[in-house]
């Protein structure tokens, strides 16, 4: 992959940068060697760390070093895992079915985008008025981060009712049933909808790409030299034509 990605950087120069998966594909390659140096980094100090302390039992052993570079080496297995998983995402493009997810996704960006903002001043709101009425008493109010880790909690199920209630039940109910009214059940029930309205549409429109295209050929192909029996779909109206005879 880094000859492949280094040849293809040669022959395109600073165009390279220009494509958003060439800059992905790079992004993997740079934190996947970083990963590897730091896994090393992280064995070496993980020995030095045992060996002192085998030799002195007696003494303090800090393994503070050993635990910062384990925590940096899992934040970077994370980001490896997540742009791998956005590559695997585009490389299944060739899937109809996936493909046409993408598809869906990408018609419906323009409402998406729309409700994402609501989510996030709706969610931002809560968080902020939460924060500044139970925060002085709450932990788990105690920080704005700290609300807004309560209000996805709130949102997954995960949540301690008794506290808000024994603090102020009038507000506290108040605050905890709008939440779960406006923000579940009305703005990610439209949102959903929205998904599948334009997914409805993408499937009356939607239309094959030149690349599962190929891939169907391919297929086909394979299994014509394997001897396996291939369903095939119906032919497109051109090729109809084309294949009776003409009449003149």
């Amino acid at each position: 992959m880094v000859c492949l990605q280094g040849k293809l950087m040669r022959a395109l120069k600073w165009n390279y940068f220009r494509s958003k998966w060439n800059l992905l594909e790079l992004a993997i390659i740079s934190i996947s060697w970083s990963a590897l140096l730091v896994f090393a980094r992280r064995t070496i100090l993980g020995l030095w760390d045992i060996n002192y302390y085998q030799e002195h039992k007696d003494e303090f052993a800090s393994f503070n070093q050993t635990a910062t570079v384990d925590a940096i080496l899992g934040y970077l297995i994370a980001f490896l895992v997540l742009l791998s998983t956005v590559k695997l995402w585009h490389l299944l493009r060739l899937n109809p079915k996936l493909n046409m997810i993408t598809s869906t996704l990408r018609r419906a960006w323009g409402d998406i985008s729309g409700f994402v903002t609501v989510i996030i001043i709706m969610f931002l709101a809560y968080s902020i008025a939460t924060n500044l009425i139970y925060g002085w008493k709450l932990n788990s109010y105690k920080t704005l981060f700290d609300s807004a880790e309560t209000m996805v909690s709130l949102q997954l199920g995960i949540f301690n009712y008794e506290e808000v209630l024994d603090y102020n039940p009038i507000l506290g109910s108040f605050l905890i049933g709008s939440c779960i009214i406006f923000m579940t059940f009305v703005v990610l029930n439209l949102f959903i909808s929205v998904i599948l309205v334009a997914f409805s549409e993408e499937q009356k429109h939607y239309q094959a790409s030149d690349e599962e295209e190929i891939v169907d050929l391919m297929l086909m192909k394979i299994c014509s030299f394997l001897g396996i029996k291939c369903k095939t779909g119906p032919k497109p109206a051109c090729d109809k034509r084309l294949d009776e005879p003409a009449s003149n």
